[in-house]
């Protein structure tokens, strides 16, 4: 049975051409200490073979390049687009003065990119130097130039671009444009370390991020109508509202019978869930909803793990042990410490009768989880069946132990007496505090947010109310306040007006910026509506 490319990337792998990249080596006793001056990411969090996706900058923060950076015995290597290679070596060689460092330009042969947990496999049991592991097209694997048979079915390129466009990395010249401030692409959560030391650039990175953040950053919008092309309005900007050129299409993308386009939108609409009306030059317009970018972000191990353990349970009912197997060696070689993968095999070999080698997985069970009650019951059934009973009855009395050691405590019902009784003195000090605020200043804004969220923690929905519509009257801008009041209006039961209530704090919140605050507004208010008869 033929599977889908969402499928194959899941369980299995696949592989494509992978055209317009180049590699670039860093050699010398000095290469760490110098890479680390001149990247914006970690180093020192970069295991032997590892990869990471880094980039460089200018003075001002501007890029000037973006690599997946590789450490191998003896050297570093950058994995980046062709477009800009040759800049990317000037610039580092610029900027060597006493350094034993070596950069050059390696010329290897055409490139692939392989993507699936079974390239994760491969990589773990037999990592080389021609297999540079990758993350991003929302799966995880490697890219090769070495010409050699992988055995993985064709991912088509208009697929992998898809998967790119949804799920980076950026595309040069297209997604991300050399000068550009890296606050404003897609590289900012991807490949900048805010923990490491000093940096080429890091003084303008860290001030734009920790401002209000850059004008525009890339999001995805969803096309709600079919009357346009998203592939047409590449490149265009639009309008949203009275908010002229409110964003620029970089790119365009169908995925699962949805259409995405991914933008460079203004700060004040980059509310995720919102819904817009986006208006081009030529006047036609479309209705999207608004989601970060990306959407497909790289599972990590443990969640392949998972997806593996799932699909080889259902393989298992149908009657497919050989291939659920597979996807459970797979997942155990990917993530060694799932627990899941190392019981649903035992379980398995157990019921196919193989139960020496049912006893070796759940004793890597107890290894990974020392306390699985399921892993002493399945010894003590598969020891009995080997008839080992002195072994089946130790296990059988370690999981009878084991089960009875989550039970509560003696004394846990009066410490939690205890700490309420604190809770409540804490917030009775708090009230006095204030209410004397309050007697100096009927007005204050913030004596009214405090006795709100107070009344909000009792429940006192109506006067949590009274108290937060003080603050509101006294700061229309303060956005925590109209989200507390949301709340109190929803503890009230009209969700009617709750909704009036976000709706107006999100465009508020929005516009000063405070934009994880509109984010919960938006969340609440969506919940609302979806229950709204």
């Amino acid at each position: 049975m033929s599977r889908s490319p969402s499928e194959a990337i899941d369980l299995d792998g696949v592989v494509a051409p992978l055209p317009g990249w180049a590699l670039v080596e860093v050699t010398g006793s000095h290469r760490e200490r110098f890479l680390s001056s001149q990247v914006t990411s970690d180093l020192t969090a970069l295991d032997e073979g590892g990869s990471q996706l880094s980039a460089l900058l200018d003075r001002s923060g501007r890029v000037q390049a973006f690599f997946f950076l590789r450490r191998i015995s003896g050297c570093f290597e950058l994995l980046l687009p062709e477009a800009v290679a040759e800049h990317c070596v000037d610039r580092l060689e610029g900027h060597i003065i006493a350094d034993d460092v070596t950069i050059r330009r390696r010329r290897v042969g055409p490139m692939r990119i392989v993507l699936g947990p079974a390239a994760v496999a491969m990589i773990d049991e037999n990592g080389d130097a021609d297999r540079f592991p990758v993350a991003g097209w929302g799966g995880r694997g490697f890219v090769t130039w070495r010409d050699r048979e992988l055995g993985f079915p064709d991912l088509s390129e208009e697929e992998l671009d898809t998967r790119r466009t949804l799920g980076g990395p950026p595309e040069w010249g297209r997604e991300i444009q050399r000068d550009q401030l890296i606050n404003e692409t897609s590289l900012l959560d991807s490949a900048v370390s805010f923990s490491k030391g000093c940096y080429l650039g890091q003084e303008t990175v860290a001030k734009v991020a920790s401002h209000r953040g850059a004008v525009r950053a890339p999001m995805l919008l969803e096309v709600a109508e079919t009357g346009i092309l998203p592939d047409r309005v590449v490149g265009e900007w639009f309008d949203v509202g009275e908010r002229g050129r409110a964003g620029q299409v970089l790119s365009a993308a169908r995925w699962e019978n949805r259409r995405w386009l991914q933008v460079s939108l203004h700060r004040e609409l980059r509310v995720i869930g919102r819904e817009m009306i986006c208006t081009f030059a030529d006047g036609r317009s479309v209705r999207v909803g608004v989601h970060p970018a990306p959407i497909l972000r790289p599972p990590s191990r443990e969640e392949m793990a998972d997806r593996l353990t799932v699909a080889a349970s259902a393989a298992f009912a149908e009657d497919h042990s050989d291939r659920a197997l597979e996807l459970l060696e797979r997942a155990t070689m990917i993530c060694p410490t799932s627990a899941d993968a190392f019981e649903s095999m035992g379980v398995i070999l157990g019921r196919l009768g193989r139960h020496r080698e049912a006893i070796d997985r759940m004793r890597r069970l107890l290894e990974v989880d020392p306390s699985s009650v399921m892993a002493h019951s399945n010894l003590s059934l598969f020891y009995n069946q080997l008839g080992d009973i002195e072994s089946a009855e130790r296990h059988l009395a370690l999981a009878t132990r084991l089960s009875f050691g989550g039970s509560a405590t003696a004394g846990s019902e009066e410490t939690l007496g205890e700490e309420a009784v604190d809770r409540e003195a804490d917030r009775t000090r708090r009230e006095m505090l204030f209410l004397q605020v309050l007697e100096i200043d009927p007005e204050d804004a913030l004596a009214h947010f405090g006795l709100g969220e107070l009344a909000l923690e009792r429940r006192q929905f109506d006067r949590a109310v009274d108290h937060l519509e003080s603050a509101v009257r006294s700061d229309p801008s303060h956005s925590a306040a109209i989200l507390s009041l949301g709340a109190a209006v929803e503890g009230l039961g009209d969700a009617v007006r709750a909704c009036d209530v976000y709706e107006r704090g999100i465009d508020i919140a929005a516009r000063k910026g405070d934009l994880a605050t509109a984010q919960k507004m938006q969340e609440r208010l969506t919940a609302l509506v979806k229950r709204a008869p």
